[in-house]
């Protein structure tokens, strides 16, 4: 049953801060990559709108309707209430995994920008490549707009400012 609430705003997260660590915080539990694609396409049918300040609550949990929040429930790294924010911010996701080269990418990786402001940090997860020249992929995202989509995204992100860089969740399984 699908279900929005109200939450504090996405800033205040206990996750943030300015730098990733050197080795992952263990933050979740092990997870495998079918299981990340399963629970990504939880929310396509019917697309969950974009919020950073409302909760959806689907089989896998209460999570913050956002990108990162989006990722969190995918990886499933714990969502409302133990985490009262609905899951990690984008440079949370970055405390929770390690960057891979662009050809090691699998599904149920990611895409992270970490710099900018909140409003311009993002995350998208990655599902497969579109092309043999790896220069673009399928991609499951939460966007301002849209909501949940499954996508055709140009490597590393369309024409992004910032840096994206193919990132690992530490607790998938190959």
């Amino acid at each position: 049953m699908t279900q929005e609430k109200s939450k504090q705003t996405a800033s205040d997260s206990l996750f943030s801060t300015a730098h990733r660590t050197a080795s992952p915080i263990v933050i979740g539990h092990r997870t495998n990559r079918d299981q990340v694609i399963e629970r990504a396409k939880s929310w396509l049918d019917p697309p969950v709108p974009y919020s950073q300040e409302k909760l959806h609550e689907n089989k896998y949990g209460i999570y913050r309707t956002d990108c990162s929040g989006f990722v969190s429930m995918a990886w499933g790294i714990p969502g409302a209430p133990s985490n009262k924010h609905g899951g990690l911010d984008t440079i949370g996701l970055a405390q929770v995994g390690f960057e891979v080269a662009k050809r090691r990418l699998r599904a149920g990786d990611a895409l992270l920008c970490i710099e900018g402001t909140r409003l311009t940090r993002h995350v998208t997860l990655f599902a497969d490549w579109a092309d043999r020249r790896c220069s673009t992929y399928w991609a499951f995202e939460q966007c301002g707009g849209t909501g949940t989509v499954y996508r055709r995204v140009v490597y590393p992100y369309e024409k992004a400012a910032f840096r994206y860089m193919p990132f690992r969740y530490s607790l998938i399984e190959n």
